[in-house]
């Protein structure tokens, strides 16, 4: 039971790097700074790490299933968020993720306080996060030239994985009120 643990530790420890992040980014941004680079490479590392554990070993949690999605955001919310305020990004590059993520936080707390669900992944979702981190790695360590297409790909699919993900809680919540008017219990 104790195992369990172990892949919500990595999580909340992939939180608690955040501030490092921003401290070593602030120091050298815009300009390339890899030692931020660096740290953001092992909190990827870290959310492939956690899943896999979690997945391989059946060391799944309802506390996991719940942490780990909203880890995510407020990965990017921060990682995205300090290259707009340290001027390596303009803002109307970031706002689009930024109310994309934060629409999907405030979904999820809404799934999770009124219809008690928990939120579910979708694999578009991983590939989404992967190239998005790939851009904002070019952008830390200043490589422009590359960062924006691989960046802007990496949004693209970010937001359309965050209108679909919309769009499949809005059709479960449909059938399930559907199946709760009928007297059934919902698929």
């Amino acid at each position: 039971m104790r195992r369990q643990l172990i892949p919500n530790a990595i999580t909340i420890g992939r939180l608690c790097f955040l501030p490092a992040f921003v401290w070593v980014y602030s120091r050298q941004a815009p300009g390339a700074s890899w030692a931020a680079a660096a740290i953001v490479l092992v909190l990827a590392l870290s959310d492939v790490l956690d899943g896999w554990l979690a997945r391989r070993y059946g060391w799944q949690s309802d506390l996991g299933r719940v942490l780990d999605p909203i880890a995510d955001r407020v990965l990017f919310l921060v990682l995205v968020g300090a290259l707009a305020l340290f001027g390596t990004v303009p803002w109307w590059a970031v706002a689009p993720l930024v109310v994309r993520d934060g629409l999907m936080l405030a979904g999820a707390a809404l799934m999770l306080f009124s219809r008690r669900q928990k939120p579910t992944i979708m694999r578009g979702g991983k590939l989404a996060n992967f190239i998005l981190v790939c851009g904002i790695q070019f952008f830390i360590i200043d490589v422009r030239v590359v960062a924006w297409p691989v960046y802007g790909a990496g949004a693209a699919l970010y937001l359309v994985s965050g209108f679909r993900y919309i769009w499949r809680e809005f059709a479960n919540d449909q059938r399930a009120g559907r199946s709760q008017r009928r007297g059934r219990p919902a698929e």
